[in-house]
């Protein structure tokens, strides 16, 4: 299948000064030879390989949605910077405690988590262990010096979403699904319905709508496809699901029904045809960010990245029109200049 792929970055200056300004990129001195010698190398980020570094993951790295992203970043961390980054993957609630503590005795100079649901555990740890800092992928929680969460602004990219889905439908009828009603996943849903049924209505279907669902399981594929399944029968023409292994279920049924999905936070493209494109996560992007910011003590606080900073990457296929293509290009173009005001999506 064709694919056409869209970056969504600002551009590479503005990209690399963030990094220079959280400790980032590698200097480069002149260089010059005497004797056979040369003088002033060029420095690289072997620093890094010292660093003691885990990421903890609540489910599968092989789930194709969240966890396998946060994975690559951690993958590509190794690669660009020399870590050696453990990755410790579907990790109970229960647990979620044991394992901080574990690798805060451990003496670990970053311990990363992916999840706004490991915020609680982390407050309830990190202040016991000033020496390692603790951050959580999509958390919000800053409640000691050493807690640095990154919370990706997921709505921006649901956005690219809906912007996408609004172009796609035939009839107006969204069917979205998140895994579980927490407040993140609200916004994201509420953009992604938001712009996506403005667009069918500026395309001239004026009774355009979307209904929600959750299916409180991230991992059952089973659900998800039932779910899918139920609201394609009450007249969806277009689906988006984010919840992790059970979004296969969702786009499962979306193909045997001939419905259209719309992919989110991995690239879907490949899983089925009925998939016209995919909004991934590429954590490849900031994960090294987040490290060089960690090691030079540059990085402090609670953190937000989006759009501009790379997180979103849009991988269309030849079912998508140039309209459509042009549509994400402005909307890209509007979220990196900070043109729009997604509080007004927002239901609570």
């Amino acid at each position: 299948m064709k694919k056409n792929r869209l970056f969504f970055s600002a551009t590479l200056a503005l990209l690399a000064s963030m990094m220079v300004a959280c400790g980032g990129g590698a200097a480069k001195s002149e260089s010059k030879v005497e004797n056979g010698e040369q003088q002033n190398a060029e420095k690289t980020d072997s620093e890094y390989s010292g660093m003691k570094i885990v990421l903890i993951l609540p489910g599968s790295i092989d789930d194709q949605s969240w966890n396998a992203s946060n994975n690559a970043g951690a993958k590509q961390c190794d690669k660009e910077l020399g870590t050696k980054i453990e990755v410790v993957e579907s990790v109970p609630v229960e647990e979620f405690e044991q394992t901080f503590t574990e690798y805060g005795e451990k003496g670990y100079d970053l311990v990363m988590a992916a999840g706004s649901q490991f915020d609680e555990a982390c407050a309830a740890v990190a202040p016991q262990y000033e020496k390692t800092v603790y951050t959580i992928i999509n958390g919000t929680k800053s409640e000691s010096d050493n807690m640095v969460p990154v919370f990706p602004k997921e709505y921006e990219g649901s956005y690219i979403a809906g912007v996408i889905a609004g172009y796609t439908t035939e009839n107006g009828n969204f069917a979205t699904m998140g895994g579980e009603s927490n407040l993140a996943m609200v916004h994201l849903l509420d953009t992604y319905e938001g712009i996506a049924v403005a667009t069918a209505k500026e395309r001239g279907l004026a009774d355009a709508k979307a209904n929600r669902s959750f299916l409180n399981t991230w991992t059952d594929v089973s659900i998800g496809k039932a779910m899918a399944s139920q609201m394609i029968d009450n007249g969806a023409d277009t689906v988006f699901c984010y919840s992790n292994e059970a979004t296969s279920g969702a786009i499962q049924a979306t193909a045997e029904k001939k419905a259209k999905f719309v992919g989110f936070a991995a690239n879907k493209n490949e899983e089925s045809d009925c998939v016209v494109a995919s909004v991934s996560m590429n954590w490849a992007n900031v994960y090294p960010w987040i490290i060089k910011g960690i090691k030079s003590g540059e990085l402090k606080g609670a953190q937000e990245v989006g759009v501009k900073e790379g997180v979103f990457e849009t991988i269309f296929t030849d079912q998508c029109s140039e309209e459509c293509k042009k549509a994400v290009e402005k909307a890209t173009e509007e979220i990196t200049n900070g043109k729009i005001d997604f509080k007004q999506y927002f239901s609570e």
